[in-house]
């Protein structure tokens, strides 16, 4: 019986310390976005994978409990709540639905569509990305990597679709590198010379204004922006995904190995690149005047340096404000993370969002409500 006792509390004794351990990580992949990446080798890594830290504790939490082991439970508790503002970016709790009645209200999409899916010239079927758009009449739908290899419009899984999103969009781009807006309203591209700096010394980003007078008098500034990929290359996507699907032998772990550095190295440079990328988009949100609309593809997760940066003090997460629990907006190879996000200031309120899982593309897409004040 002595040993039987030994034994427990050893096992309590482990459980406590992965408690605590993981109550401390989750206090600083919540708040790990105030430190610059170059500061940091490991907290940029730690907002990335916030949302699985969060649930670890609350299953933590949920065990002590049914332990009675009230005062074990309180760990992860005081963790959740200290870091709750940051908490609230990634895993919302908003239950009521808004009710905005005969409010004049607009929608806004963002969406990356991959190019609309492989390039197969003998595709006759429709792009389920463009069905997905034309079926949902946002007022403003913006696109990244739309037009980044070929002219959309001539794919022939597009082009099919041509005569009716001329019809329910007649005023869209053909393309600003891989930008693209489609409207129902005209519009004219903002000149800023700032958005190609940001692309001309930093490469593969890519951010464009759109000004539109609203039929109601109302003026609105809608921003996409496309900040650059990680860069994980295909051997790497095929051996991540290989071994999260079977696990690793010991014959393998120098796989392992080369996996995880090939993943930090590109990460790290990542993170350390977005953050003089996020100043620069900053600086061009600060000299917007009025109401602003920023959505698009930012490869980084809420509450990570460069999504605090580029939100500021002044810009709302539709998301946050309307959302519920945990989600994603990237899936590709089992990665599954939110990257991609809508934000806003101004004379307006969002009162609805959702991201559909929908399309052909590696990104779901987001569509948000709002209403004006």
């Amino acid at each position: 019986m002595g040993a039987l006792k030994i034994g427990k509390n050893t096992v309590k004794a482990i459980l406590l310390v992965v408690t605590m351990v993981m109550a401390l990580a989750l206090v600083a992949s919540a708040w790990g976005g105030v430190v610059h990446p170059h500061d940091s080798r490991l907290l940029p890594l730690l907002t990335l994978g916030m949302p699985v830290v969060l649930i670890v504790n609350v299953v933590i939490m949920l065990a002590w409990l049914v332990m009675l082991k009230w005062r074990c439970a309180l760990i992860p508790l005081v963790a959740i709540l200290f870091s709750w503002s940051p908490l609230t970016t990634v895993c919302p709790l908003n239950i009521l639905a808004t009710n905005y009645g005969n409010d004049s209200t607009f929608k806004v999409m963002t969406f990356n569509v991959a190019n609309f899916g492989p390039y197969d010239p003998s595709n006759h079927e429709p792009s389920k990305s463009m069905r997905y758009i034309l079926d949902q009449d946002a007022h403003f739908v913006l696109l990244q990597e739309g037009s980044q290899e070929r002219d959309y419009l001539r794919l022939s899984n597009v082009e099919m679709m041509r005569s009716e999103l001329e019809r329910k969009y007649p005023y869209h781009s053909d393309g600003y590198r891989d930008l693209m807006m489609l409207s129902k309203y005209p519009y004219h591209v903002v000149p800023d010379s700032a958005f190609d700096t940001l692309h001309e010394a930093h490469g593969g980003v890519y951010a464009k204004a759109f000004d539109i007078d609203l039929p109601s008098g109302k003026q609105l500034r809608i921003v996409n922006l496309h900040l650059r990929s990680i860069g994980m290359g295909e051997n790497d996507k095929d051996l991540y995904e290989d071994i999260t699907r079977r696990g690793v032998n010991v014959n393998e772990r120098s796989e392992l190995h080369r996996l995880k550095t090939s993943f930090y190295d590109k990460l790290k440079r990542a993170f350390e690149r977005h953050a003089v990328e996020a100043q620069i988009v900053r600086e061009i949100l600060d000299s917007s005047p009025g109401n602003v609309v920023l959505c698009g593809d930012f490869n980084e997760a809420p509450s990570s340096y460069c999504y605090r940066t580029v939100r500021g003090d002044d810009m709302h997460d539709t998301f946050q404000d309307c959302g519920f629990g945990l989600t994603y907006t990237f899936h590709d190879r089992r990665m599954y993370f939110k990257i991609d996000h809508i934000l806003y200031r101004g004379e307006m309120e969002a009162v609805d969002w959702r991201r559909d899982k929908a399309g052909d593309s590696d990104h779901y897409p987001q569509v948000a409500t709002f209403v004006w004040k």
